[in-house]
């Protein structure tokens, strides 16, 4: 009894030592990158959607002066003009570079299925269209 006690208190720690790095397999370290492009997108997104919100509601209650609203307004506007238009390119960019990849990807399959398509003998051919003969031995 005193030996099944001891062995129950010594597992507590042990399971609780062990738990962190059982429970950290599963978790995708990369899932969240930060330091992304669209990340930083993003973070300049709502950093001009929510300093146009402040500027509306300091504008509201008689904080922020008309002049200084619109030039305040003009700049944020035009920085999420900017993030959307830069937002928009990167994913033109990936939409080409997939449409590439894609591309290639076929044009490869198709070689690959070509050059070892059974021929009228039944044998696959290897990339050659033609077989040379070889030349006559000598005696």
């Amino acid at each position: 009894m005193l030996v099944a006690i001891a062995l129950i208190l010594s597992l507590i720690p042990a399971a609780a030592v062990i738990y962190p790095f059982v429970r950290g397999i599963g978790r995708d370290e990369f899932a969240e990158d930060e330091s992304a492009p669209m990340a930083d997108l993003m973070r300049r997104w709502n950093a001009s959607v929510d300093g146009l919100r402040s500027t509306e509601l300091e504008n509201a209650i008689g904080n922020l002066d008309d002049n200084d609203y619109r030039v305040v307004r003009r700049q944020l506007m035009t920085e999420a003009a900017l993030v959307l238009k830069t937002m928009e390119l990167e994913e033109a960019e990936e939409e080409r570079l997939l449409t590439n990849v894609r591309s290639e990807v076929r044009e490869v399959r198709s070689r690959v299925e070509g050059a070892t398509e059974p021929s009228a003998d039944g044998e696959g051919t290897e990339g050659t269209a033609e077989t040379e003969e070889p030349p006559p031995r000598s005696p």
